[in-house]
């Protein structure tokens, strides 16, 4: 694998279940919880943010830590080997950095987020849920990972492609499976 793909590895909260990649212009208006509340508190809100290409979700439904990481090149074998879903490709457009942090910390103040050095440019976004724990020896005798465990998510970021794809426009960053 081409260590010029690896954009790093990043230890990420949410407390809201969802963590996510953000355009931090595009939220450099939201300084309070109130304007927090009306660019992100609902669906239809965050979903115009996503067709912006200014938000990626990463949602499991779960507060909790993620170590997330994020790529400009192709997963490797063994993140393949261990995905268990991928979503469709999410826009994301970059002004020269991404940030990110869990959604509850989007907005002016990247104290709480990751920033993330990323040319600028249009890219399409793929993220994928990696089940680390199926893989034999990641795990210590407590349950807990151990060095060079996977991560629980691998972010493919790669430039626009012409044409470019659909991309994907909902909150849910996985596909549901049918009850």
């Amino acid at each position: 694998m081409d260590d010029t793909s690896f954009l790093g590895s990043y230890t990420v909260g949410t407390d809201a279940g969802m963590c996510c990649l953000w355009q931090p212009e595009h939220f450099a208006h939201v300084t309070s919880y109130d304007v927090w509340e009306d660019a992100l508190g609902n669906d239809p809100a965050i979903e115009r943010s996503i067709e912006a290409g200014a938000f990626v979700p990463l949602y499991l439904h779960s507060d909790g830590v993620y170590q997330v990481t994020l790529r400009t090149g192709a997963r490797t074998p063994r993140e393949k080997r261990y995905t268990t879903a991928s979503s469709e490709p999410y826009l994301l457009v970059s002004k020269g950095a991404v940030a990110l942090s869990g959604i509850e910390a989007v907005g002016a103040d990247l104290d709480a987020a990751e920033t993330i050095a990323l040319a600028p440019g249009r890219y399409a976004v793929e993220v994928h849920l990696i089940d680390w724990q199926a893989e034999p020896g990641s795990t210590d005798a407590d349950g807990n990972a151990v060095d060079g465990a996977l991560p629980d998510f691998v972010v493919e970021i790669s430039p626009e492609p012409d044409p470019a794809p659909p991309y994907r426009r909902t909150v849910e960053t996985f596909d549901l499976p049918e009850e």
